[in-house]
């Protein structure tokens, strides 16, 4: 046989995979899978070769040019998952990986939502690269059945013996090249397996970047903190410059709303993020900004939200101070009452514990002083409700402020079944 006839077209563009690789993206599609978001499909040898050409010349690395490889055999699949050096990944691929962490590279173990269509991350190196096994494919015999009884034959022999192909019995790329040209169909597929729903751990931080005009260090520097030492997924900020949340936001990859000199940030490959939560202490640098997240992974919610509260020098003496900061904290916990699990962080500008306590949450970062300035001044911390503490925490200390850093390593349980 040729080796067009082993092949099969998948979309309007004229792209090309293996017969029984076509029929399970096809499958894939019907079950709700995005169309197009896909850079490479089948690849000719030519390609190929031109391709481990300038690999050996320093390119980007590229399979040996034989008839087996993945591209050239027509069972893989390159997603898009880049733009620009930037992870933007294409609906496609966030629908194939879901269940998993697809800004990641593949690990051990992971279960996406199109496993069950065949389709698994096979190069380690490579994130967007998906290739077909038929031993993980649990519709494919569903979808022959129902292509053979539409085209009205009893059994795979008789529709090979009609169509001139050796009637084995088997279902090979040939067979399946000869079954999607024969009749398009839209074949019922069923749900796919359901990705088991657990516990999802995470890390949040909270950190007081130390307005510039305050002597707080450069833009590039806090980025750098956050990113390589606190490397959070949930990210409160107090402090934080218009620039150095920019900066923030292209290091890390992640979301932020703004409130004041306030920045709460989440990484939108984990959660998706529900309105916004405001209070205003009537300063410029004080309040809160918050949101509800929902994780991708378990489907489970909770609140994420960044506190200052206001210091002594925004009272006129010292007992209105300490009435205020209580006020203070008293409508956040009031703001957040309604929701069954939050996690809160800030600059508290006192020592929070007792009330918040009071209020159901529990402390879940060192109780230290985080500020450089003579004395013991413990001010950042991070307060939840509702989660699961891992390890209690840890401070990271930074020269780009005069605060330092502080991480807790939290655990969102899994939603309550209702069925």
């Amino acid at each position: 046989m040729s080796e067009t006839k082993r092949t099969a077209v998948v979309d309007t563009a004229g792209h090309t995979l293996r017969g029984d690789v076509a029929a399970a993206y096809l499958r894939a599609i019907a079950a709700g899978m995005p169309t197009g978001g896909v850079d490479v499909f089948q690849r000719t040898m030519a390609e190929q070769k031109a391709l481990y050409d300038r690999y050996l010349h320093g390119g980007s690395i590229a399979a040996y040019p034989t008839w087996h490889a993945p591209h050239v055999d027509g069972r893989a699949m390159d997603f898009h998952t880049t733009t620009a050096g930037k992870y933007d990944p294409s609906p496609a691929f966030t629908w194939a990986t879901f269940g998993g962490i697809g800004k990641d590279k593949p690990h051990a173990g992971e279960k996406l939502r199109i496993n069950p269509f065949g389709f698994y991350r096979s190069v380690p190196s490579e994130r967007w690269h998906l290739e077909y096994d038929p031993k993980l494919d649990k519709h494919r015999g569903a979808d022959l059945a129902a292509r053979l009884k539409a085209l009205g034959f009893a059994n795979l022999k008789a529709f090979q013996k009609a169509n001139g192909l050796d009637p084995d019995g088997i279902d090979g790329p040939i067979t399946w090249a000869a079954l999607l040209s024969s009749l398009i169909i839209t074949t019922p597929v069923p749900d796919p397996e359901p990705v088991p729903v657990g516990p999802v751990d995470f890390r949040a931080a909270t950190y007081n970047a130390q307005l510039q005009h305050f002597g707080g260090g450069s833009d590039s520097a806090d980025a750098t903190f956050v990113d390589e030492v606190l490397n959070a997924s949930v990210l409160a900020c107090q402090e934080v410059d218009e620039s150095a949340r920019n900066s923030i936001r292209e290091a890390t990859d992640c979301k932020v709303w703004a409130y004041k000199t306030l920045g709460i940030f989440w990484y939108p490959g984990k959660y998706s993020n529900g309105p916004r939560i405001e209070i205003d202490f009537k300063t410029a640098y004080h309040g809160m900004i918050g949101t509800e997240l929902t994780s991708l992974k378990n489907g489970n919610t909770f609140v994420a939200a960044s506190v200052h509260i206001r210091p002594r020098d925004a009272f006129s003496s010292a007992a209105k101070a300490t009435a205020g900061k209580k006020g203070d904290i008293a409508k956040i916990i009031a703001a957040l009452a309604k929701y069954p699990r939050v996690l809160v962080g800030g600059d508290w500008s006192s020592d929070a514990r007792a009330q918040m306590q009071a209020a159901g949450y529990r402390l879940v970062t060192p109780y230290v002083d985080t500020y450089d300035k003579p004395g013991t001044q413990r001010l950042d911390f991070i307060f939840e409700r509702g989660l699961d503490d891992r390890t209690g925490g840890s401070e990271h200390p930074t020269s780009s402020s005069d605060h330092d850093g502080m991480v807790a390593n939290l655990t969102l349980p899994a939603p309550i079944s209702t069925t």
